[in-house]
C-alpha cells in the first residue's frame, strides 16, 4: 500500500477532445508532444496544411490509417477493427512516440461495432455492397460492443504514452426537460460514462467572422459544461481555465515537454 507522501500530482495523461468537425480538435492533437494519429477518418490532410502554412508544426510526428493494408491496399471493414488495434500496438512500442490520438472515436466505434457482431459469428455485407444490411444489434451485442471498447481503453492506457482521443458531438432532446442537448456522437450508452475515463475533458468549438480575404476563425477550448453541455462530462484536471484559445495548446507543448 502506497501512503499519500508517495504521490506527486503529474501531468494529465488522457484527453477526450469533442466538437463539430473544423473545430480544430486534430489540429490540437498535432502540437502534442510527438504524436502518433490513428487517423481512422482519413482526414488529416487539412489541419496539417493549417499547421504547416502557420509554421507551427514543428516536430515529429507519425500517422497511419486502419483504412488501409501495410500495403497501402483497402483494408475490408470486418478487419478494420485488428488492423487498427496492430497499429496501436505498433505506437504503444515505439520510444519515439509519446501521444497517441484516435481520430476520431465515431468512425472507430463503427469498427467496434462490426467486431462484435463479428466476434458474435453474426455475418455483414461488405461496404460495397449496398444490398445487404448490416445485422441489428441485440442487447447482448450492446453490452458486447461496450465491452470491447472500454477493454481496448484500458488497454491503451497501459502503453504508457499520452492518450488522446478525438469524438463528434450531436444534440439529442432530453425526454424530460424537453431540452436540447449536446452529446457525445457514440453509438450505445457508453457516450454517457466516456468521459469519467479521462483527466481532461475539452470542448472545441470554432466562430468564423468576415468573407474573401477577412475571413477569420476564432477556435475556443471550454472545459465548464454549460446548461446545454453538462452531459459532455467537461473538465480539468490541470486546472487550465474555463476556457481558452485552442492556440494555447502550443504553450502545453512546451509545458508537456519539460
Amino acid at each position: 500500500m502506497k501512503s499519500s507522501t508517495d504521490f506527486l500530482p503529474a501531468l494529465p495523461k488522457s484527453f477526450l477532445l469533442i466538437g463539430p468537425p473544423g473545430s480544430g480538435k486534430t489540429t490540437v492533437s498535432l502540437q502534442l508532444p510527438k504524436p502518433f494519429i490513428l487517423d481512422c477518418d482519413d482526414n488529416l490532410n487539412g489541419p496539417v496544411r493549417f499547421l504547416q502554412t502557420n509554421k507551427r508544426l514543428n516536430q515529429d510526428w507519425f500517422y497511419d490509417s486502419p483504412l488501409f493494408k501495410a500495403d497501402g491496399t483497402a483494408c475490408p471493414r470486418e478487419l478494420q477493427f485488428e488492423r487498427a488495434h496492430e497499429l496501436l500496438l505498433e505506437a504503444g512500442n515505439d520510444p519515439r512516440i509519446e501521444t497517441i490520438v484516435i481520430s476520431g472515436l465515431t468512425t472507430f466505434a463503427q469498427m467496434a461495432m462490426l467486431q462484435t457482431l463479428k466476434l458474435q459469428g453474426k455475418k455483414f455485407g461488405k461496404a460495397e455492397d449496398a444490398k445487404i444490411l448490416d445485422p441489428q444489434m441485440t442487447q447482448p451485442d450492446w453490452g458486447a460492443y461496450a465491452s470491447v471498447l472500454t477493454k481496448w481503453l484500458f488497454w491503451l492506457k497501459t502503453a504508457n504514452k499520452r492518450i488522446v482521443i478525438e469524438c463528434h458531438m450531436e444534440i439529442k432532446e432530453d425526454e424530460l426537460l424537453k431540452i436540447d442537448e449536446n452529446v457525445i456522437a457514440l453509438p450505445g450508452g457508453l457516450k454517457y460514462k466516456l468521459s469519467g475515463y479521462f483527466e481532461e475533458v475539452w470542448l472545441l468549438s470554432v466562430k468564423t467572422s468576415g468573407i474573401g480575404a477577412s475571413l477569420k476563425q476564432e477556435r475556443t477550448i471550454t472545459t465548464v459544461p454549460d446548461a446545454r453541455s453538462g452531459k459532455l462530462g467537461l473538465k480539468s484536471a490541470s486546472q487550465l481555465g474555463t476556457s481558452f484559445p485552442a492556440d494555447k495548446v502550443s504553450e502545453l507543448q512546451a509545458i508537456f515537454s519539460k
